[in-house]
């Protein structure tokens, strides 16, 4: 099963730095993501909670604590409290079997070389770069929209 988690708390960072200046209720944010806005103010809380974020009970105003620049994705990720690994072996296997019982072993050291190489990727990310990227495609998506027209 996908866990989304990650995305949604990027993407919520990635809005409030494109709408910064403006009045964002959960309730906007959560249109953004396609959920509804309690969800929106529990991964809220929790960016606030790893120092990410900086809120107010009963405003809507919400600050960067530290510069887009100084915030990776990897930070996001550990925020996100992942309770296991992106890839997780199946070690509900047969006993009995001989495959079913080295597999397991087998594909555990390379998912842990890929759960590594992706976190060294995610640190490289920042939350700046996201945003920058995103505005460009916004860009691009205007300027063919009214190309159309």
């Amino acid at each position: 099963m996908a866990n989304t988690r990650l995305s949604d708390l990027l993407q919520i960072l990635v809005y409030l730095k494109v709408h910064e200046g403006e009045k964002l209720p959960s309730t906007i944010i959560a249109a953004s993501l396609n959920t509804n806005p309690s969800l929106v103010r529990q991964m809220i809380s929790q960016l606030s909670k790893v120092g990410i974020l900086k809120t107010q009970r009963g405003s809507t105003q919400i600050d960067f604590c530290r510069p887009l620049d100084e915030i990776t994705a990897l930070d996001v990720y550990r925020a996100s409290e992942p309770t296991h690994d992106l890839l997780v072996v199946d070690h509900n296997t047969s006993q009995t079997c001989s495959v079913g019982v080295a597999f397991p072993n087998v594909l555990a050291g390379h998912f842990d070389q890929l759960q590594e190489a992706i976190e060294a990727r995610l640190a490289k990310i920042t939350i700046k770069q996201l945003v920058n990227e995103t505005q460009a495609d916004i860009a691009r998506h205007v300027e063919r929209d009214e190309a159309k027209k």
